[in-house]
C-alpha cells in the first residue's frame, strides 16, 4: 500500500497543479466572456468548444502516455496550457478566441488520462475505487482552493488578473514537472493482475464499455450545465456577487475532499454499479434544487448535493473501468473514458444549456440537467454495466 502511494504521489501532485489552474479560471471564464461582449448563447458554444478540445485531447494523451511515457503529456498539460491561455487573454477577434479556447482544451487535458492511468497501474487490485478516490480528493482540494482564489481575485483585481495568476501557475507547474520527472521512470508494475479487458474483440466487453460511457455522459451533462451556467444564474438572475460564486465553487472542492475516498472505499465493498445509481439520483435532486433556489442557502445545499453525487460516481466508474483493462492500456482507457464519456457529456450540457437558457429561461436549463441525470439512472439500472464488475470478481 505504501509503495503504491509513493509511486503515484509525484504524478498526482502535478495533476493537482493542473487542476488548480483550471479551477481558478473555471468560475470566471463564462463571466469574462459575457464581460467582453459575448451573448449567453455564444458563451455556451465557446465553453462547449473548450470541452470539444478536451474530448479530443484527453482521448489522445492517454494513448500517447502509454506509448512514450508520462513526462511529455504532463509538460504539455501545464507549461503549454499557460502559453495558450495567454493567447486567449490577448486575442481580439471572435474566431481567434474560438481557436485559442479549442487549443486550451486540447492541451490542458493532457494531465488527466495519463495521471488516471498511472494510478490505475499502481493501485492495489482490490482497492481500485479507494485509490481513484485519492484522485477525486486531490481534484477536490484543488477545486476548492482555486475557486476561492478565483472569487477573491475577480472581485478585488478584475478578470484579467485571474488569467495572469492562472498563467503563472500553469508555467510554474510545467517547470516543476520538468524537474521532478526528469530522472524518474514510470513503468507498469510487472506483477499487476490482468483481467479480461475491453481491448479485445469481444462484443460483450464493447457493449459494457458503451453502456458505461452512455451513463457517464448523463452524469457529466449536469456538470457542463453547472460550470457554465451556475455563475450566470447566481450573478445575473439571483443577484449575488462574483464572490458568492467563488464561495460555492470552494464548497464543491471541500465536499469532494471529504467524500472522495470514503465513497470509493464503500464502492469497493458494496458494489460500484449501486453507487453509480445513487450518485445519479443525488445529482438529479441537486439540479432540481438549483432550478427552484431563491436564496443563497438553497444554492449552497444544492451545490453540496451535486458534488456528493460527483464524488460518489467518479471513483466507482473509474475503478469499474480500470478493473477491466490491463496495465499496459490503462492510460489509453482512462483517456478515452475521460475524453469521450465524461467530456462529451460536459460539452453537450454547455452547448444545449445556452439554447435552453435563451428559449425557456435560466431555470429551465437545470430542469434539463435533472432530466438527463434521471435518464442516466434508468440506463444504469437496465444496462449490463455489472458484467464488467462480475468479470473482475471471477478473474481475481
Amino acid at each position: 500500500m505504501k509503495k503504491s502511494f509513493n509511486n503515484i504521489a509525484p504524478i498526482v501532485s502535478i495533476l493537482a497543479i493542473g487542476m488548480l489552474s483550471m479551477s481558478i479560471l473555471e468560475p470566471v471564464l463564462p463571466l469574462y466572456l459575457i464581460h467582453v461582449g459575448f451573448s449567453s448563447k455564444a458563451t455556451g458554444v465557446m465553453i462547449s468548444v473548450l470541452w470539444l478540445g478536451m474530448i479530443i485531447g484527453e482521448s489522445s494523451w492517454g494513448w500517447i502516455a502509454d506509448k512514450i511515457g508520462i513526462r511529455i503529456p504532463m509538460i504539455w498539460g501545464t507549461l503549454v496550457s499557460g502559453i495558450i491561455l495567454l493567447g486567449i487573454l490577448l486575442s481580439k477577434g471572435t474566431y481567434i478566441v474560438f481557436v485559442a479556447i479549442l487549443c486550451l482544451g486540447l492541451f490542458r487535458s493532457a494531465v488527466f488520462g495519463p495521471a488516471r492511468g498511472h494510478v490505475g497501474k499502481h493501485a492495489p487490485a482490490f482497492k481500485k475505487a479507494a485509490f481513484m478516490g485519492i484522485i477525486t480528493v486531490v481534484i477536490g482540494g484543488s477545486k476548492s482552493l482555486g475557486a476561492l482564489l478565483s472569487g477573491l481575485l475577480a472581485s478585488s483585481l478584475g478578470y484579467s488578473w485571474v488569467f495572469y495568476i492562472t498563467i503563472g501557475i500553469y508555467i510554474l507547474g510545467g517547470l516543476i514537472t520538468i524537474v521532478i520527472l526528469r530522472d524518474l521512470k514510470y513503468n507498469a508494475p510487472k506483477l499487476l493482475p490482468v483481467n479480461k479487458h475491453l481491448f479485445v474483440k469481444d462484443s460483450k466487453n464493447y457493449r459494457c464499455m458503451f453502456s458505461l460511457c452512455a451513463v457517464t455522459s448523463c452524469e457529466y451533462f449536469g456538470l457542463g450545465l453547472f460550470t457554465t451556467f451556475l455563475p450566470l444564474l447566481i450573478t445575473q438572475v439571483a443577484g449575488f456577487s462574483v464572490t458568492s460564486v467563488g464561495v460555492l465553487f470552494t464548497v464543491r472542492g471541500i465536499i469532494t475532499m471529504i467524500f472522495g475516498v470514503p465513497m470509493g472505499t464503500l464502492a469497493d465493498r458494496k458494489g460500484k454499479k449501486l453507487f453509480m445509481i445513487i450518485a445519479l439520483a443525488t445529482s438529479a435532486i441537486s439540479m432540481i434544487g438549483i432550478s427552484v433556489a431563491n436564496s443563497f442557502l438553497c444554492f449552497l445545499v444544492s451545490v453540496v448535493l451535486f458534488e456528493i453525487g460527483l464524488a460518489t460516481y467518479g471513483p466507482a466508474a473509474l475503478a469499474l473501468l480500470s478493473d477491466s483493462v490491463p496495465s499496459e492500456h490503462q492510460g489509453s482507457a482512462m483517456g478515452i473514458y475521460g475524453g469521450i464519456c465524461e467530456n462529451t457529456g460536459i460539452m453537450a450540457g454547455a452547448f444545449s444549456g445556452g439554447f435552453v437558457w435563451n428559449i425557456f429561461g435560466p431555470r429551465a436549463t437545470f430542469w434539463l440537467g435533472s432530466l438527463v441525470c434521471i435518464i442516466g439512472m434508468i440506463m444504469c439500472l437496465i444496462l449490463n454495466i455489472e458484467e464488467m464488475e462480475r468479470v473482475n470478481k471471477l478473474t481475481n
